[in-house]
């Protein structure tokens, strides 16, 4: 099976789309459905959701985790080349389909400044 993750990422005014496809094994377990892959640094990564949030761990040195909640926001803890950094994630989009996830969200600083605005969507079989 393999996932497809189609990040589109809007910076200032630029615009990035990242398209990636792995390898990946679904999992169920109790009310959650989990991804397992290993990205192109071979850093095994875990996609955990259900209908109202998502948690994305990249087991990285150190560790990344990003969670998702559909209409609410949260903090992600993201290493970056000025060390580690706090970023509030406002999720404003968060579907889970048949085979599909769609997200829409903006990274902010502590104070609430917009770093970039994503539009994620992934999709497996």
């Amino acid at each position: 099976m393999k996932i497809r993750m189609r990040n589109t990422i809007q910076f200032d005014e630029q615009l990035e789309v990242i398209d990636q496809l792995y390898d990946v094994e679904l999992r169920e377990k109790g009310e959650f459905s989990y991804l397992l892959f290993y990205n192109e640094e071979q850093e095994k990564v875990v996609i955990k959701f259900q209908e109202e949030e998502l948690v994305m761990t990249r087991f990285s040195n150190p560790k990344t985790i990003m969670r998702f909640l559909k209409d609410s926001d949260s903090l992600a803890y993201i290493p970056t080349p000025m060390g580690m950094q706090g970023f509030i994630v406002q999720t404003s989009h968060y579907e889970v389909g048949e085979a599909k996830i769609e997200l829409a969200y903006q990274l902010q600083n502590k104070e609430g400044v917009a770093f970039a605005n994503y539009r994620l969507e992934i999709t497996w079989g």
